[in-house]
């Protein structure tokens, strides 16, 4: 279950951004007209006019430059992403344990201090996602995969040929079945096809249905891969995804999550290997990511 409140989203034209001289060493240099903003340094866009919650005052002020830095393009109105030196070695996933660790979390992820997970019937949800992520892990590694088990907090930028947060939902009432996958925006263009290939084996091996109906804007905008509003998170080319793997608030969900684990792993982890085999990583690191501003006037903070 992801907490609410921490979620980037579409980009408003502000007037906020911070130039230096000469272009800092961030691959190749774009020309004499763009302007590096460092990482934690305000961009000109707001960070979010949609949210999980529409009266968070965060939502009117500016976006931050992600780790690694950021060029503005005033040529073309946009934000420009450089890719980062792709991993070293085999290929790497990060698989996210939700809600491990939440005691830990820095300055900038402060409202997950608190977010232990959904709790039912004496499951807890952080003791489902562990062990489901170290199966998944196992089987990777079997694989010939570099895995990293990654808690709450996620490394400035962390880079991998993909990523996937684990949780378990809870709708409070024991009503709502299924398994629900979503990405975020403003991020590289292979992520379509990690949740497909994530969700094409899950669908198959779980007997859980896609509950497209519930995906929230939480999901979308989960704060791992929100990189214009936290500086923890995944590098914007880092393909990155949150599966819920099914509602512990249902019995019938439930028990599979505590009692299948060894399934729920392979499909995920298969997902996972479908999505490296047709994803080089050559093509993940290629290009830059191009973030267009739009053009129009600021919105009046409430």
């Amino acid at each position: 279950m992801i907490p609410r409140r921490l979620a980037l989203v579409a980009v408003v034209l502000i007037s906020c951004s911070s130039t230096v001289p000469s272009l800092p060493s961030l691959g190749p240099a774009l020309g004499s007209g763009d302007t590096f903003v460092a990482a934690g340094v305000p961009l000109p866009a707001l960070q979010a006019s949609l949210t999980s919650d529409p009266t968070d005052d965060d939502s009117y002020i500016p976006m931050i430059s992600p780790a690694g830095g950021a060029y503005l393009r005033r040529s073309t109105n946009s934000i420009v992403l450089h890719a980062p030196t792709p991993p070293l070695g085999p290929r790497r996933v990060g698989i996210q344990v939700g809600h491990w660790k939440t005691d830990e979390v820095p300055d900038d992820l402060h409202k997950l201090a608190t977010q232990t997970g959904a709790v039912w019937d004496d499951v807890q949800e952080v003791d489902v996602n562990m062990d489901v992520a170290q199966r998944v892990a196992s089987l990777l590694r079997k694989a010939g995969i570099t895995v990293d088990l990654l808690p709450t907090t996620i490394p400035p930028g962390y880079v991998a040929d993909a990523f996937l947060a684990l949780h378990a939902d809870s709708d409070g009432v024991g009503e709502l079945s299924g398994f629900k996958l979503a990405h975020g925006p403003l991020r590289g263009p292979f992520e379509d096809r990690l949740v497909s290939a994530i969700s094409d084996a899950y669908a198959k091996a779980v007997a859980l249905r896609y509950d497209a109906e519930h995906v929230s804007v939480d999901m979308r905008y989960y704060y791992a891969f929100n990189w214009g509003r936290f500086q923890h998170t995944t590098s914007p080319h880092t393909p990155a995804a949150i599966l819920e793997m099914g509602y512990i608030s249902n019995d019938d969900d439930r028990t599979i999550l505590t009692e299948q684990p060894n399934v729920i792993a392979t499909a995920i982890a298969a997902g996972l290997l479908n999505f490296l085999n047709a994803t080089p990583r050559s093509q993940i690191f290629k290009d830059d990511i191009v973030v267009p501003l739009p053009v129009g006037p600021s919105p009046t903070p409430p």
